[in-house]
């Protein structure tokens, strides 16, 4: 039997979805541009502290009254990524673009 997406024409579950699309990209971009093996055993614990570190800075910035668009919202998980596989001994790239001080700040607040 095939089953048909319900869900897949809502314009917030196609926003959802190329969001975390996003945030898969960047996982795998930062992978490849450090040469950090798919099999590195450090890889799953900074995958974990990440999301937690993003967890508390977006729960930061809502007590803050800081409105974070897709956008923010993913320059902030990216630093987030950064400094927690930087604190699981993972090489990371330098950034691309410069960060928001704002979001840097959020950030490191979750990482203490």
């Amino acid at each position: 039997m095939h089953q048909q997406d319900e869900f897949g024409h809502d314009p917030t579950v196609q926003r959802t979805r190329a969001y975390f699309s996003r945030m898969e990209a960047l996982d795998s971009r930062l992978i490849r541009n450090s040469g950090i093996s798919k099999f590195d055993k450090r890889l799953r614990p900074a995958r974990e502290l990440r999301f937690s570190l993003f967890e508390t800075a977006c729960s930061q910035a809502g007590k803050k009254g800081l409105r974070l668009d897709d956008n923010k919202a993913l320059a902030l998980f990216e630093i987030c990524q950064d400094l927690a596989f930087t604190k699981h001994g993972l090489p990371v790239s330098p950034p691309s673009t410069i960060f928001d001080p704002d979001l840097v700040s959020l950030a490191k607040e979750g990482a203490r």
